[in-house]
């Protein structure tokens, strides 16, 4: 049964692979069509390598956008070589169970490094965001507008800010508006803090009222936000390292044992009901992990 499965989820990997291969080259040719007519129409444009994104499901577009990764149709074709060349090689050097364990976890393994990615640059940006605002709010008490406000502060704002907010200096620079502008940076990114200033500015924009003090309000209610972020880590990290024990002593003491004993491993390997028990363990590892990290997931 593992053994079936794991050919059958190979084949449909490779199947995946080159239905994607042939939809990414009738995209790559459309837009060097596209890029071709503009060129027609405008002889005087200077020619522009097109870079092809890569359309992502909505759930996976906020976790992107907050771990500044892009992804692109030439980096997911490398992603999904590589994946399916390592398991061919470990189908062939340890078997189907092996090979099945690979497909399973390497996805997890990147969706877990692109969530504490994210995590960490997400932090970092709420943090930074108070000093940001209250750099607008002197700028517009100089004689600014806000637009000009928002722009020029990023010049002294961490470098946390600037890589968020770098669009959006550029597109104000360029005339769009204020609202409309910071609204799409909030769709795009989902943080609370960014929707938060966002619909600050819109509201003020809408029925008017000092915009400075609006700021200054904000500021203070973020700067309070991550001291009770700062208070709940603190109060969840003996809890934190508990999960982290239980989670490696499993994987621990199967090292023990293999190092201990090499005969003991290959029950696991060559007879069924090993297997069987095998990858039941791997399951029942796996969602565990998942349970005590919800648990552990806080959100105010």
């Amino acid at each position: 049964m593992v053994k079936g499965g794991a050919y059958l989820l190979l084949a449909l990997l490779i199947i995946g692979a080159m239905a994607w291969h042939w939809l990414s080259e009738r995209k790559r040719d459309r837009v060097v069509l596209d890029r071709r007519l503009e060129a027609i129409a405008a002889p005087d444009a200077a020619p522009v390598r097109p870079i092809i994104a890569v359309t992502v499901p909505e759930r996976m577009a906020p976790l992107l956008a907050q771990a500044q990764v892009e992804l692109t149709v030439s980096a997911l074709q490398t992603l999904i070589g590589v994946m399916l060349l390592a398991t061919l090689a470990v189908l062939l050097l340890f078997g189907p169970a092996a090979a099945l364990v690979l497909v399973v976890g390497l996805p997890l393994a990147a969706l877990s490094w692109l969530q504490g990615r994210a995590r960490k640059r997400i932090d970092a940006l709420t943090e930074a965001l108070p000093l940001y605002l209250d750099g607008v709010r002197q700028l517009q008490a100089v004689g600014n507008s806000l637009s000009q406000a928002l722009t020029r502060a990023l010049a002294d704002a961490p470098d946390a800010v600037r890589s968020y907010f770098a669009p959006v200096g550029r597109r104000l620079a360029m005339g769009a508006p204020v609202a409309e502008t910071l609204q799409q940076l909030a769709d795009r990114l989902q943080v609370p803090e960014v929707s938060m200033i966002a619909a600050a500015i819109r509201t003020n924009l809408r029925y008017g009222g000092s915009i400075a003090t609006v700021f200054s309000n904000l500021a203070n209610i973020l700067r309070e936000r991550v001291r009770i972020r700062r208070e709940l880590q603190a109060a969840t990290s003996e809890a934190k390292v508990s999960a982290r024990v239980l989670i490696a002593m499993p994987l621990l003491a199967m090292t023990l044992l293999v190092a201990m004993n090499r005969a003991y491993i290959e029950f696991f390997f060559d007879d069924p009901r090993g297997r069987t028990m095998a990858l039941v363990a791997i399951v029942m590892e796996v969602l565990g992990i998942a349970i005590i990290r919800r648990m552990l997931r806080l959100a105010f």
